[in-house]
């Protein structure tokens, strides 16, 4: 009776055409699934950041953040009581100097101008913008809902500073958090609302545009996040 089979040139040509389209789709594959993590990462540290807050403004039977912590510092020491295993740093070295090398933006050196907030797990949060933004009338609120007007802005770099690409809308995506604890994505449907804008920031162009590959936008990328189911949609 005669045996059928392969022979081993027809085993070698097979293995190599493999490893071939493996080593085309791997790198793809990587990516993709790097991608989809954005979201789901995003909302946790949103999620995280607001109970944070909200177990703070109760610890401190207060309404407005700005009340209760007027400097990043203040926010700092507020914030890292409440997450476990996180912790803080200035990136200022002297009266009005800050770190010129701190990490790498762009394909340039960055400096960053405030504080750097890192969860345990690898996530690094920038936060400025504190000082400026805590005066006036604590109490008042926005005519739009119970907003009280913008407390920082928060850079949250989902796999920390030193990791690259550091791009806006890769890894990097700006948040807005308000005097009442929330945070909101930066370039969304809520941010337009509350701006009096006509559309989210991530459609239009410029710094708020979401494109993948366009080095100076990027900042709208978190609204398109939240707006699209948690999604990484680029324009």
């Amino acid at each position: 009776m005669k045996k059928s089979g392969f022979t081993l040139a027809e085993v070698l040509i097979t293995l190599g055409i493999i490893g071939v389209v493996a080593a085309l789709t791997a790198p793809a594959l990587v990516q993709n699934a790097g991608t989809a993590k954005i979201g789901p990462t995003l909302s946790k540290v949103v999620a995280t950041l607001e109970n944070a807050n909200e177990q703070m403004l109760h610890d401190n039977e207060a309404t407005n953040i700005a009340k209760i912590a007027e400097t990043e510092l203040e926010y700092m020491e507020l914030l890292s009581k409440q997450i476990q295993g996180s912790s803080y740093e200035s990136t200022k070295i002297g009266s009005g100097s800050y770190k010129t090398t701190y990490y790498e933006y762009d394909g340039t050196t960055a400096q960053i101008y405030g504080y750097v907030f890192h969860f345990a797990d690898g996530i690094d949060l920038v936060y400025n913008d504190v000082e400026s933004y805590v005066e006036g009338n604590y109490d008042s609120y926005s005519p739009k809902g119970t907003f009280k007007g913008p407390y920082c802005t928060i850079w949250v770099d989902v796999n920390g500073l030193n990791t690259k690409p550091n791009r806006s809308g890769k890894d990097r995506f700006l948040f807005v958090q308000d005097k009442g604890g929330s945070v909101i994505p930066s370039g969304g449907q809520t941010s337009a609302w509350l701006n009096d804008e006509e559309q989210a920031g991530y459609l239009g162009e410029g710094n708020a545009a979401c494109n993948e590959n366009k080095v100076g936008t990027g900042n709208g990328c978190a609204g398109s996040i939240f707006d699209n189911n948690m999604k990484v949609i680029y324009q």
